[in-house]
């Protein structure tokens, strides 16, 4: 009995030492497989980096900040008496001016535009609408592919 009790337990422990050993075996192949996985995807990421730098790279060679479009906002100054008619004729009027006035800064890159002189095209200019003169007057000038140029309508008082 003591033989087989032996016997058994030596089985067992053989049994258990067998599996530990197997499941090392099993646990170190995917380990191994991780690993190579792991390293295949770090190369992959690097890769992706690259291309997406130079393709950074290029948009910006390619991609420059054009003025595409001119456009003004119009306000008129509290000593307006125009009616509804007359402003939005002045406006029309006003609008058309200054994307003519500003026509030689359409089609030209951000970085070329005399960003200071942009706003003295415009301002303080004097123009007769429907037989009513006005001044303009420049209150901002974004610049940007689309320029808008914020304005007042200031009436001048003919003086007899």
């Amino acid at each position: 009995m003591k033989k087989r009790l032996l016997f058994g337990l030596a089985v067992f422990l053989l049994g258990l030492i067998t599996g530990a050993a197997l499941t090392g075996v099993i646990i170190g192949k995917q380990i191994d497989d991780l690993y190579i996985k792991n390293r295949s995807l770090a190369d992959n990421l690097a890769v992706t980096e690259k291309e997406l730098e130079q393709l950074r790279q290029a948009s910006e060679a390619l991609h420059t900040n054009v003025v595409t479009k001119i456009s003004t906002r119009i306000s008129f100054a509290e000593e307006c008496d125009y009616s509804e008619y007359e402003k939005s004729t002045i406006e029309l009027t006003v609008e058309k001016k200054v994307r003519e006035w500003l026509k030689i800064i359409s089609g030209q890159e951000l970085d070329t535009i005399n960003y200071l002189l942009v706003p003295r095209i415009v301002d303080n200019r004097e123009m007769e609408v429907e037989g009513k003169k006005i001044r303009l007057k420049v209150m901002l000038v974004v610049l940007s592919e689309h320029v808008i140029v914020y304005l007042e309508i200031i009436p001048i008082q003919n003086m007899v």
